[in-house]
């Protein structure tokens, strides 16, 4: 006799197996599909309606999986895109860990097998956030535990850092003041030992990071020195976009107007001017211009 009730643990497992079995068995009927599952067909159609809410992150209509059963069979259209391989944020990757915290302390009818598996995927998990994660709103990694500890002890770390603006990974020497958040992402500020300056460090982006040995301390004055970038440009199109960038008022520009673009990196600010498509005409320091068009030959290449 079909089942009229599941569990939420049999109804997810279900769930997953559904979608790769409609894709092999596309038109079937609804009646013969719940026989399959040994459920009844009310019960399949709820599996059904929370199917068709599933999809990849943005949830719209072409992210959302295409499911056709209202005439009493039942088709599947789009979901191959779930097969591909797509990265995860560390909050999603904090999520999952807890998720299988709570699956393995909370199912009591695993079997050994089963346990063994979510073990190996929470320790994979942790390589990537760190070994201390806990349900908190500011969740605590290592690499967190170790700013924290330099902070409290006024000692440099010794950083790896991705940087989205190279493209690359760096290693610095940074003596950090205080952490802070903005759009649910959380930074650190801290003088730079490497670069001369104050830089802003997201956390999530930090490769590898250790006390640092280094007894350098930053005197107050050295603090607020930093090295900024300044080039002189022209506004050739008016983009709000650049303008926001730059800390520029929108309203108050003027085609042909001549401004004067600020960063702590040129790298940054480079790729913010060609972000702008045109916006923005550099036109002093030379070197600077000379960069920029570097950058341009660059990119035109990869498209011969």
């Amino acid at each position: 006799m079909a089942k009229s009730t599941t569990t939420p643990l049999e109804q997810t497992a279900r769930l997953l197996d559904l979608v790769p079995f409609l894709l092999t068995h596309q038109g079937i009927s609804l009646t013969d599909l719940a026989k399959h599952f040994n459920i009844d067909t009310e019960a399949m159609l709820d599996d059904l309606n929370t199917l068709w809410m599933c999809g990849l992150p943005g949830y719209t209509p072409l992210e959302l999986i295409d499911l056709a059963f209202d005439s009493g069979y039942v088709t599947i259209r789009n979901a191959a895109p779930l097969a591909y391989i797509r990265t995860m944020t560390s909050s999603e990757i904090v999520a999952l860990a807890l998720g299988l915290d709570l699956l393995r302390e909370d199912s009591l009818q695993l079997a050994p097998e089963q346990r063994d598996r979510i073990d190996a995927l929470s320790k994979k998990l942790r390589e990537q956030i760190g070994a201390h994660i806990s349900i908190a709103s500011s969740p605590t990694t290592t690499h967190r535990s170790v700013v924290t500890t330099s902070i409290a002890r006024r000692v440099p770390i010794n950083l790896t850092y991705y940087s989205t603006n190279s493209d690359e990974e760096s290693t610095r020497t940074v003596t950090v003041y205080d952490f802070f958040r903005e759009n649910d992402v959380e930074y650190f500020q801290g003088y730079c030992h490497t670069s001369k300056g104050m830089r802003t460090f997201r956390v999530d982006r930090i490769v590898s990071v250790a006390l640092s040995d280094s007894a350098e301390v930053v005197s107050e004055a050295t603090a607020e020195q930093s090295e900024i970038v300044r080039v002189g440009a022209t506004v050739r199109s008016l983009d709000r976009a650049s303008a926001e960038a730059f800390g520029l008022a929108f309203s108050d520009l003027r085609l042909g107007e001549s401004v004067t673009l600020e960063a702590f990196s040129q790298e940054w600010l480079i790729r913010s001017i060609f972000a702008g498509a045109g916006s923005l005409e550099i036109e002093e320091p030379q070197e600077i211009r000379h960069l920029f068009r570097q950058s341009i030959d660059a990119t035109m290449a990869l498209y011969e």
